[in-house]
């Protein structure tokens, strides 16, 4: 049995004032060409399709149009929701969805309540999946937990987990392929700028313990690093097809290919994604910007930094206009010298604050011809109030 596992699309994500929508349309283009191309038996999706409760219709389209094209090529496909996505929502769109056969879980569910699904494929085995979306830590932890002891509601939450993986995994069968997807925060992930730590929390995660040895393979999503966890399991993040943000500028995005026969370790491959612009990091003066704009002005989104002598309040206005794809403007200064402390006796002249005061800002005394003009005033202004 020949299965992709992708996850964290994050469709209709607007980032930077952009929205990447041709960048997913390329990227599920070019997926969706190798899942015909190798004739896949079975797509998962572990979650965060969208990047919001409510996408916008672009997205939507964008989404439902790869399902059909699934469907048709004669693959079957099971989602899971992610923190991002509304689960009601994609359990209302399962009803439509599992004509084109993909079958979507929103909302967490017991294996007895629909939480695992058996699905013949054209390869002539069978697959069982136990799906467990997102769930918060509200989900299974209440206030009352966490007003008497935190630690130990953390405990009970990793503990929550492993019931639910268990139950899921109960269904399994040796002449099977088994599956266990979940969209969670798994111990020991590493983690970039792009995932929002108030969901990935580290006191919050599961642990590999919780994760079952029977399963052929384990489909994880939440984190948009690719990887694998969990030890000697075969439990892998698929990631998120696009770089995210700056902070995954050089991370090769890719999706996971599975081959798997019941009771075999699973084969495991990494295919990169196609069709996602990289981010990338220009550091360079004006004047080398110049000369490299023509290199790095199409085909990619840049944050560029640009080392200044002095000040420039139009620095954007000159990097954009040579890098139209710049998405951040960044300026180095040289490093202030440390400011003198000046302290001055009490009753000091009006005038020796202002030499002070010049002192500390410009580093050097103020010029002569200044001074006596500030004498020169201040005597005025006091002849004037007498």
């Amino acid at each position: 049995m020949k299965i992709v596992h992708t996850s964290d699309w994050h469709v209709g994500r607007r980032w930077k004032g952009i929205q990447r929508l041709d960048e997913m349309e390329a990227v599920l283009e070019h997926l969706a060409e190798f899942i015909e191309r190798e004739e896949v038996d079975l797509v998962l999706h572990t979650g965060d399709v969208f990047d919001s409760r409510n996408p916008p219709a672009e997205a939507e389209r964008l989404v439902n149009r790869f399902f059909v094209r699934v469907g048709r090529a004669g693959a079957h496909m099971v989602v899971i929701a992610g923190n991002h996505d509304d689960p009601q929502r994609l359990d209302a769109r399962s009803l439509l969805a599992e004509y084109a056969n993909v079958q979507i879980l929103g909302r967490p569910r017991s294996a007895q309540q629909g939480g695992h699904r058996v699905i013949g494929t054209r390869s002539g085995e069978k697959a069982i999946v136990g799906a467990l979306p997102f769930a918060s830590a509200g989900a299974w932890v209440s206030a009352l937990d966490l007003a008497g002891d935190e630690d130990s509601a953390r405990s009970k939450y990793a503990r929550m987990f492993q019931r639910a993986v268990q139950n899921l995994s109960q269904p399994f069968q040796a002449d099977a392929v088994n599956l266990l997807m979940a969209h969670t925060h798994l111990e020991g992930a590493v983690f970039g700028e792009s995932e929002r730590r108030v969901h990935i929390g580290e006191d919050w995660a599961a642990t590999a313990q919780t994760l079952p040895t029977s399963a052929s393979y384990i489909a994880l999503g939440h984190i948009h690093k690719p990887q694998k966890v969990g030890g000697t399991l075969p439990a892998y993040y698929a990631g998120s097809p696009l770089q995210m943000d700056f902070g995954e500028v050089g991370q090769e995005k890719t999706f996971v290919v599975v081959t798997a026969k019941p009771g075999k370790p699973a084969q495991i491959e990494h295919i990169k994604y196609e069709g996602g612009l990289p981010l990338v990091d220009l550091r360079a003066t004006l004047d080398e910007l110049e000369g490299l704009a023509d290199e790095h002005r199409n085909g990619c989104w840049l944050r560029v930094t640009v080392p200044l002598a002095e000040k420039d309040p139009d620095i954007n206005r000159k990097v954009r206009d040579l890098l139209p794809n710049a998405l951040i403007v960044k300026t180095e200064l040289p490093e202030a010298e440390e400011h003198r402390t000046i302290r001055l006796a009490e009753g000091a002249s009006p005038v020796e604050h202002y030499s002070a005061y010049y002192l500390h800002e410009h580093q050097a005394d103020p010029d002569p011809d200044v001074v006596d003009a500030f004498q020169q005033l201040h005597a005025a202004a006091l002849g004037s109030e007498v």
